[in-house]
């Protein structure tokens, strides 16, 4: 547990100074406020539900590019061998790494915070509803940061390896749109494995244990190939 909180503290003093960390979060929340307007806008339903939805979209694209250093710039450095050899393991090193992505994405929900303030001015929200969503939100976060986590272990360059987290995650979105690219009958059959339909409860007020089991399990898949692949370079 010491090891898993050594590399958490070092990748968060790293994030503190980084301007690309920065810049990522400022995209976030912008696209945030934009997505909120809209979801207001055009539906006129003071709720949460469009949101999650577009904002489970800004995380696929986001999230991969944020955690695309981990691994790719202790390669290019040369400073992952090092790591490698040292008494820490691959999964106290991974944990570490991950917890410290998902520290940041709690700092970039909690820059949303004002959006159910701005509900609660003009309406009645369903604070019941707005934790869901934010749960779901995050258990999509986890995932996103693993798939990103993996594919930082396989490339030396940052921006690839950041792409590579984008294309490993997408399917996962097309699936959810399957109906409208493959038709009803196979799309239905595809849907189960897309993320906006286990968002899709988490947005109504529903957290289901299938949701959340999904999630849980494709950060658990990711991070499990992210330590594998590490394992395998070590002993190289």
């Amino acid at each position: 547990m010491s090891a898993v909180y050594t590399i958490w503290k070092k990748e968060m003093r790293v994030y503190a100074v980084n301007p690309t960390a920065y810049a990522f979060l400022a995209v976030f929340l912008f696209l945030s406020g934009l997505f909120f307007y809209l979801g207001i806008t055009l539906t006129g339903e003071a709720s949460l539900r469009v949101l999650a939805s577009n904002l489970a979209i800004a995380e696929l694209f986001i999230l991969p590019m944020l955690t695309m250093r981990h691994f790719a710039e202790e390669r290019r450095q040369g400073t992952l061998e090092m790591l490698l050899t040292s008494p820490i393991s691959p999964t106290s090193l991974v944990v570490g790494k991950w917890l410290a992505s998902m520290t940041l994405c709690a700092f970039m929900f909690l820059g949303t915070g004002v959006l159910p303030v701005i509900l609660a001015y003009y309406g009645d929200p369903d604070w019941g509803v707005v934790a869901s969503t934010y749960v779901g939100l995050f258990l999509a976060a986890g995932a996103f940061c693993a798939a990103g986590l993996f594919s930082s272990t396989l490339l030396d360059d940052q921006l690839a390896a950041g792409l590579i987290g984008i294309l490993l995650l997408l399917p996962f979105w097309l699936v959810s749109r399957a109906e409208a690219l493959v038709g009803d009958e196979l799309g239905e059959k595809l849907q189960p494995f897309g993320v906006l339909r286990h968002l899709d409860g988490f947005g109504r007020g529903v957290i289901d244990s299938a949701d959340v089991y999904y999630f849980v399990a494709m950060a658990f898949c990711f991070l499990l190939l992210t330590t594998r692949s590490l394992e395998s370079r070590r002993w190289r």
